[in-house]
């Protein structure tokens, strides 16, 4: 095989990354997937080879924040480590990329409208292989095409059907392509309207809740060390005096502080704050019934959240637990954490009148359903995050992109509160009211507003995407069977 059969696949791999935040070349991802469906619906005898180095293209770029975790993280050497990512990148790719090969078998050949039914039939294929993300490996949604949407006209359809509404176009284009390929550039020239930039002002009227965000931005290789904890608290204390006098919520980030809320060191923390005139809500651990949960506290009632979707490779490890005893990364405390349940209440606040306030934590954002599912009742949401696993990776760019289509898709204000960035305010129209950048401590006085008109897509408009494709699937499988059983 000559070295051309792997670099360009590959390549089509790795520039779909490109699309997504922090870079925003938005038609990249058509041609990315426009790649590799005309490659699974040629004649090609290398098919999966070329869906796999893909994939890794693909996967290994958009997960680089893996090798950061583990090298930092883990202590370890780097080739160690990167040996590490390249055995987790080989599970994302074989676990996300053999379902596409469903494309290569299709129903329709020599019939009337052959081209247009195998249009729909593969873009179904791939909106429920997207779908397959939010469950294989416990959930993995990431790299998610209908993102790229975001801050253009399109994105309005994020409150319609979401995010996998956007994804369902990007495919219909891509397989276009691949389908009619000798109007290819026809095709995708045309579809350059769809990324027509949009321009909202980046500060909006927000004050209904006043609101304070804390940023500590602490060392997070030493977080864990003897002594450094004094330091952590001394930190947070010395922000929280720069919070507004006014302001009703403050929100500090993800498990900043290295110990749990059944310890005596987090009863004297607890001891210096003023609960009587706002509500505190941060991230803890909290160790109960010999379980480990990242968790999602409001400190003035008591009331807490636990945290649902763990993050692979980093809160556990799956199909690789021999690992643990052997490499330092593995037998940190955020690698053994349980998982919440489902259906949590939301956290009642009482201001000038009750408020619901949707809890999230972190990767809880990257899933549509659970935070649709959240917010159902909800007046504002506010996820907390430790975005330093990512590093100085694309990870946190992304992640914040996540969460502004997560605010268009619910039509509400989020309050996002990280470790060290990006923290912002984020209003129901995914405009970014204001922001700390990546690194730096301080403190966002800002305010939000309350939005109590449910949209389209948190009504019903989650289903719509996966229903047509289903819908879809099945008639193709009974027509097709119909066209055999007459000829």
């Amino acid at each position: 095989m000559k070295l051309r059969e792997f670099l360009i696949p590959f390549f089509f791999g790795l520039i779909g990354v490109l699309a997504f935040e922090p870079f925003s070349i938005k038609p990249l991802i058509i041609l990315s997937y426009a790649y590799i469906v005309r490659e699974l619906i040629g004649n090609d005898t290398y098919k999966i080879f070329k869906l796999i180095v893909w994939s890794f293209g693909h996967w290994g770029f958009g997960m680089s924040w893996l090798i950061v975790s583990v090298y930092y993280y883990g202590e370890t050497s780097i080739l160690l480590s990167f040996i590490i990512f390249i055995l987790l990148v080989l599970i994302l790719t074989v676990v996300f990329a053999l379902p596409l090969l469903l494309i290569k078998y299709r129903l329709f050949h020599g019939i009337k409208s052959e081209k247009i039914i195998n249009l729909f039939l593969i873009t179904s294929i791939l909106v429920l292989c997207e779908l397959s993300r939010d469950y294989l490996l416990n959930g993995v949604p990431w790299l998610i095409p209908g993102i790229v949407f975001l801050d253009t006209y399109m994105q309005n359809i994020y409150s319609i059907v979401g995010i996998a509404g956007g994804s369902s176009i990007i495919y219909i284009i891509a397989t276009s392509i691949a389908i009619f390929w000798n109007r290819r550039i026809t095709i995708f020239l045309v579809s350059l309207i769809l990324f027509i930039p949009v321009f909202y002002s980046d500060k909006e009227l927000s004050g209904d809740i006043k609101v304070s965000i804390v940023q500590p931005s602490s060392d997070p290789f030493l977080k864990y060390k003897n002594g450094y904890k004094s330091i952590i608290e001394d930190n947070l204390i010395t922000l929280l005096k720069n919070t507004a006098k006014e302001s009703e919520l403050i929100v500090l980030p993800e498990a900043e502080l290295p110990y749990t809320i059944n310890s005596e060191d987090f009863i004297e923390f607890k001891s210096k704050l003023d609960l009587d005139n706002a509500y505190f809500l941060f991230g803890v651990w909290d160790y109960s019934n010999n379980k480990l949960y990242n968790s999602f506290l409001n400190l003035n009632s008591g009331q807490i959240y636990n945290k649902q979707h763990l993050v692979p490779f980093g809160e556990y490890i799956p199909f690789i637990s021999s690992l643990r005893g052997l490499i330092d990364f593995f037998d940190m405390p955020m690698s053994n954490v349980s998982k919440g349940t489902k259906n949590q209440d939301n956290f009642a606040i009482e201001l000038d009148k009750s408020l619901k306030i949707a809890p999230l934590i972190c990767f809880d954002i990257a899933f549509a359903n659970t935070v649709r599912k959240s917010n159902i009742s909800s007046d504002l949401m506010i996820n907390i995050s430790n975005d330093t696993w990512f590093g100085d990776s694309i990870g946190p760019y992304y992640h914040l992109a996540i969460t502004r289509v997560r605010a268009i898709e619910n039509n509400r204000w989020i309050i996002r509160s990280t470790n060290d960035g990006i923290s912002a305010i984020i209003s129901n129209k995914g405009t970014i009211v204001d922001k700390l950048e990546k690194g730096k401590s301080g403190v966002i006085n800002s305010g939000v507003n309350i939005v109590q008109e449910r949209s389209i897509y948190n009504i019903y408009g989650y289903y719509l995407p996966y229903f047509l494709s289903i819908l879809f699937l099945i008639s193709s499988v009974i027509i097709s069977a119909c066209i055999k059983q007459r000829s």
